[in-house]
């Protein structure tokens, strides 16, 4: 059985309904939390992917080893 395809109509085109969908508000997935350990100082940074969190972490970690001494800041990644 082969089927045809017609050509729609104006009025064919006019009976169909088209729905608006609401805005799409992303929720951050992960947290990346940074803390000084020595002035127990914290910052948050609310990423949406775990590969940037990763990223963040490691160059924490890479300018803890460089600048702090390698003991003053931690970084730890959070589902939130």
């Amino acid at each position: 059985m082969l089927l045809e395809k017609r050509t729609l109509t104006l009025n064919d085109i006019e009976a169909e309904t088209a729905l608006v969908l609401p805005e799409r508000n992303m929720m951050a997935l992960v947290t990346v939390v940074i803390t000084n350990v020595l002035n127990n100082l914290s910052i948050d940074v609310d990423v949406k992917n775990n590969n940037v969190a990763v990223q963040v972490c490691a160059v924490v970690l890479l300018l803890n080893t460089i600048l702090a001494g390698g003991n003053e800041l931690t970084c730890t990644i959070e589902q939130r």
